[in-house]
Formats: C-alpha cells, structure tokens, sequence
C-alpha cells in the first residue's frame, strides 16, 4: 500500500458500491416502506389487527433511525479518531476536517430526534425530513470547504507550535457546532420549512441541488489541490468519499418521490458510505502510523543494544601501566555514533592510546568504528612499527569503505622507558598540556584513514616529559557543541578549561569537563559525536 493513497481494494469497494446503489436506483429498486418491498406485495395480511398495521407502518421511520444513527456514529467516530490522528501525527488538517464531519454528525443526530419526535414536536415531517436533511449535507460540506481551503491557500504548512495553538481550540469548536447544529434543528421543528417534496416534477427535491453543486465543487477542485499539498490516506479517503457524497444527492432528488421509499434509503445507503470513507482512510492511517510506531520502538531497541554494545567496546580508565594514568569519555550525538578511543599494545609490548571519528555519525558510522577498532588491534599485536600499523590499516579501510567513508585519527605509542612517546596524526591532531600549564599543539601529518591509497605515514616525536605532563586528544563534536544561544563551546574555552584544571587527576578533569560542557550546552543534543581522551605522565622521567 502507498502511504499516501488508500489500497485499490478499498478505492474499487467504494466504487462498487456506489455503482451498485446507483444502478437500483435508476431501475426503481430498493427497499421501500411505503407499502412494503418495491414491486411487491404488502407484507401485511389484509385481516391483521388495526394494532399490528400500525406496528408495520412504523417500519419506515424505525429503518430510517436506524440508518440516520449508522451514519451519525459514522461521523463521531471520525471525529474522535481524527483527534487520536492529530496526537500521533500533530497533522492539524484531520481533527479540522474531522470536526467538520463531527458538526453534520450532530445535525444529523438532532435531526433524526427531531422526526422520531423525541426533542421536538415536529408536526410536519414531509416537508422537514427532506428539508432538514438537505440543510445538514449544505453544511456539512460548507464546513469541509471551508476547512480545507485555508490550508489550500496558505503558502507553507503550518508550524508545530501553531499546529499545536489550532488543536487546542477544536474540542471548544466542537462543542459550538454541535450547540449550533442544536439550534438549526431546533428553529426549523418550530417555524414552518419551505415545500420540500415535489412528487409530481422531474426535480422531487430541488434544495439537493444546492449540496450537489458544493460536492461537485470540492470534489473535482478542492479536494485534489488539498490531497497534492498535504497528501496522507486521509486526505485521499475525502476525493474518494466526494463520489457517493455527490451522488447521494442526487438520488434523493431525482427519485424520491416520498418518504421512506427506495430511493430515500438508497441515498442513505450513499450517504453512510460517504460518511464511512474517511474514517477508512483514518483507520488506515492510524495502522500505518501504529505500525511505524511499533517499528520505531523496535529499530530504538536495537540502537539501544547497539549502544551498549558500542559502550562496552570503551576501555575502563586507568589502564594497568605504571607511570601513566588515562581516563576518558565518548557518547554519540544519536543512539550510536563513529567516536571511539582505545588502549592498545604493540607487538613490542610498547603501551599505545588512539582516538578514531569516522564521518558521519549514524548506524553505518558505529559499524565502521568497530571494525576500524579490531583491525588496528589486529594489525598492533602483530606489528610494533606505527608507519606499517597506519599504513595496513588504510589499505584495509580504503577497500572496505570504497572511499564513501574514512576515519581520522590520532594514535600515539609510548616507549618503554616512558621518556618519549611518537604519534601518527591522520587528519586529527592533539594537544600536550605541560605540567605548568602550558600548551602545545600536535599538528596532523597525514591524510584521513581510508581516505586514498597514497597516504604516506610518517611519525612525528616528543620527548623530555615530566610529571604532570598530559596528552590530550579529542573529537570536534566538544568543540562544536553548541548552547542554547547558537554559541559554540569551541577550541579556545576547551584549552582554558584544561589550562586552568589541569592540576587534577585525569578521572576528576574529565568528569569535570563533561560537567562543563553539558552545562555550556543546557541539556541540548550535540550535533556530533564528543570524544575525550586525557593521557598523563604520573613520574618525572628526564
């Protein structure tokens, strides 16, 4: 099924239907209680009781409640599922629209009260059924009309803010109209309504001609530019509904000739599958959006075991070398992301730290960090060079990714004797934060990984580390961040934070750092991925 258009099932039921209708319709033939079945006998023995006659006689009006009830339970149930609709969807076109069918609904329940006489006594019901019911299909599709123009006109959809403002007044509107629909009923029960019924002339029930010209006018005009602008199966559902709507009309005046005849339940027949199309499409809606839910919950189930997965692949602080001490943190932007820092040891046995952000932060992202992840162990439990380390690991990722991704990155290996370390900075430089405070920066010095075959690896050196002396690494999503304002966190206040705290273990100043930030930000999403990787020297090794 296309989201935006109901099933062909449903369209061609719809169809049939109203041909159906319209074909007894044209040959005289329905159910009629004007003397019993149409071209059949009376179903009353002539010799019955005068009691049990006038029992029969009250066939027509009990069929005609029955039917006027089906379609105002049609038009309540729209109503209350379109406001349903709006809560999973906040499309404020369908409880509008919804509202509209709610209003002839109402017109529809008091006036079938008033001719069964249960609110108002109502003396003439030849002339007030026919009128009424004419009355309650000029309103209802003016309300239509006049609930889908705006959105027709209006140039953009509206704002969730405004979406929300119009919903609000709808159940207020609700009420109102079905006070209104009480008082229409009402005056016309008390006043004396217009010649209704024209037996005698070609045109029965010339006030259906008003309500035909309206449907014809929003069904071929407006209810196509409506369903272009904000298409849904909904919207789709009212072009469908236009045709038995119309046709209803059409029916009940040009052959019905009196009360309770077949074409007066013919057209009720047209008008309840009228009434009954849009709450398909509202039902039909509602299962796609239920199901989009329920896909939705399930795709957040596994991003969320994605993440801890994800998560647990993060080493635990304070990794078991003596003399230095890291601490760090990483989450992503969405439920799962491309950062990701790691302890590592060589084929040398020399202990090595690497920071990885590969583009892009999404589903593809994670899988990528992880496999980036096992291949640089892979490779640095066989090897204990960073050039071959780099270099086999690009060729991998150049193949696996065919370009569409890399990964920067910032890998660094200590020696031994823990008086220098050497790093490969690839497309991701980091900053050693001296013990009295002072900063300097380890410029990239080579391309992305993954990014082209000829990325030529070189290893740049520090040496004459002291205690308190800390590398730092981290990805552009802290510095990105963004506050409330629309200001970035940035590099500078980034560098001042560590400047001034860097005094405290390394556990402390990245909590602390993840305090700041998150305050900076005011609870607001990063728009990338925030890694932080602090590495320090605990002893004076010159």
């Amino acid at each position: 099924m296309k989201p935006n258009r109901l099933p062909k099932s449903v369209v061609l039921t719809v169809l049939i239907l109203t041909l159906i209708i319209a074909i007894l319709s044209l040959g005289g033939w329905g159910i009629s209680y004007t003397g019993g079945w149409t071209n059949s006998e009376s179903r009353v023995d002539p010799e019955t009781s005068a009691a049990i006659l006038s029992y029969y006689e009250m066939a027509g009006p009990f069929y005609h409640t029955i039917l006027e009830w089906t379609s105002v339970c049609l038009a309540i149930f729209t109503g209350i599922l379109s406001i349903v609709h709006f809560r999973l969807k906040r499309d404020v076109t369908t409880p509008i629209i919804g509202t509209a069918l709610f209003f002839s609904g109402m017109l529809d329940a008091f006036n079938i009260l008033a001719a069964d006489r249960l609110v108002f006594a109502v003396k003439n019901l030849q002339d007030f059924i026919p009128f009424t019911w004419a009355i309650s299909r000029t309103f209802n599709v003016a309300i239509l009309t006049a609930g889908t123009l705006p959105f027709i006109v209006r140039k953009n959809p509206p704002t969730r803010k405004a979406t929300i403002n119009e919903a609000r007044s709808l159940i207020l509107v609700g009420f109102l109209f079905g006070l209104v629909a009480y008082v229409i009923i009402h005056f016309f029960s008390v006043v004396s309504v217009p010649d209704s019924l024209y037996p005698e002339l070609w045109l029965s029930r010339p006030w259906e001609l008003i309500p035909f010209v309206f449907w014809m006018f929003l069904g071929t005009t407006i209810f196509p530019k409506f369903w272009k602008k904000y298409p849904s199966l909904f919207s789709h559902s009212l072009m469908l509904c236009a045709i038995p709507a119309a046709l209803l009309n059409v029916v009940a005046g040009l052959g019905s000739r009196e009360l309770f005849d077949a074409d007066f339940f013919n057209a009720y027949y047209l008008k309840i599958l009228a009434y009954g199309t849009p709450l398909i499409g509202l039902l039909l809606d509602y299962k796609n959006a239920y199901r989009a839910e329920m896909e939705l919950e399930k795709t957040a189930s596994k991003l969320e075991a994605a993440k801890e997965i994800q998560q647990s692949l993060l080493p635990d602080d304070h990794p078991e070398i003596t003399g230095i001490d890291a601490a760090g943190f990483s989450y992503a932007s969405e439920a799962v992301g491309g950062d990701y820092y790691d302890y590592l040891r060589l084929a040398d046995d020399r202990f090595a730290f690497v920071v990885g952000d590969v583009s892009g932060h999404d589903l593809a992202a994670s899988l990528l960090a992880a496999q980036t992840r096992a291949y640089l162990r892979a490779y640095a439990n066989s090897h204990s060079d960073l050039i071959e380390v780099m270099t086999r690991l690009n060729q991998a990722l150049v193949i696996d990714t065919q370009h569409r991704r890399f990964v920067t990155m910032f890998l660094a290996a200590i020696d031994k004797d823990l008086r220098s370390f050497e790093y490969v900075a690839a497309g991701h430089q980091g900053y050693l934060i001296r013990h009295d405070g002072q900063i300097e920066t380890l410029d990239s010095n080579v391309l992305p990984i993954g990014m082209t075959n000829d990325n030529t690896m070189q290893v740049n050196k520090i040496s004459r580390l002291h205690r308190g002396d800390t590398v730092l690494v981290v990805t552009d999503g802290i510095t990105e961040a963004v506050s409330p304002a629309g200001e970035q966190y940035g590099l500078q206040r980034l560098l001042d934070f560590i400047s001034v705290e860097h005094e405290r273990n390394v556990t402390e100043l990245a909590e602390l750092l993840q305090a700041d930030v998150n305050r900076f930000c005011a609870g607001k999403r990063p728009t990338d991925d925030v890694t932080v990787l602090l590495v320090r020297w605990l002893r004076d090794l010159i």
